[in-house]
């Protein structure tokens, strides 16, 4: 197997994944850990086929099977990373639609409820109302600092990928009897630009986010201020009703 493309595509058939959840961990997890518990890297380093081989073919196909299981591991965490991304943004869109109806049916009690006899439930409607915006408005915080965390965590993996290009570099460089290494490392930059493409737009959805939390946060503190003006409107409205009913 002199080929270059040849050995590359014949390792990259032999990987197989394992643990994914381990892969799809939420934090940070090494490049070393994730090859070894999430491959079968230390089964084909070790399997007979490749202990038959003399030096230097033997170090060369390890070498080929370290690059192989490495990409393979990276690119699925990748991917379900840029996929629990994509449901925090729906899970954002959700709460907004929320946020929305609520403030639809705010007006609507404004509109319905009227007299000074149902003053004072209008006011606890109200105050329930803000009360129960202002726990979304929370969680919502809690989701953009969720979706940061992914974001840096991604942004380490693309780190982790330029790594791997430059073993591949160096990989090519010292095994110039190999032949066809363009095709495969065209292969690999496209998936390095596609990866690196990814995050560009997600670092974009990150300053949206945080502009767009920005905003629930001065509107959460206008929501709490007016919420302590209605509830000392409250007792006022209490202390007015058992004065004129002595």
């Amino acid at each position: 197997m002199n080929d270059s493309k040849e050995l590359f595509d014949y390792w990259h058939q032999q990987v197989r994944l394992k643990n994914l959840g381990l892969i799809s961990a939420s934090g940070h997890v090494e490049t070393q850990r994730l090859r070894h518990d999430c491959t079968n890297y230390d089964n084909l380093r070790t399997s007979r086929e490749v202990q038959w081989l003399e030096e230097p073919e033997r170090s060369r196909v390890i070498a080929v099977i370290k690059y192989e299981c490495t990409a393979q591991v990276l690119q699925r965490r990748a991917g379900i990373l840029k996929d629990r991304v994509v449901e925090l943004q729906d899970a954002n869109s959700e709460v907004e639609h929320q946020r929305s109806r609520l403030m639809a049916l705010i007006r609507a009690l404004q509109e319905k409820l009227f007299g000074k006899d149902q003053e004072n439930q209008q006011l606890k409607t109200r105050i329930s109302i803000l009360e129960a915006e202002n726990e979304k408005l929370k969680v919502q915080a809690e989701s953009d600092k969720a979706y940061a965390e992914l974001l840096e965590d991604f942004e380490k993996l693309q780190k982790e990928f330029d790594k791997v290009a430059k073993r591949r570099q160096e990989l090519a460089k010292n095994n110039q009897s190999l032949g066809g290494r363009v095709a495969h490392t065209q292969r690999f930059r496209r998936e390095r630009d596609e990866a690196r493409s990814a995050i560009q737009d997600l670092r974009q959805q990150l300053t949206l986010a945080k502009a767009e939390n920005q905003r629930l946060q001065q509107e959460n503190e206008t929501l709490r201020l007016e919420l302590n003006q209605l509830r000392q409107q409250t007792k006022l409205g209490i202390v007015e009703i058992r004065r004129d009913g002595h």
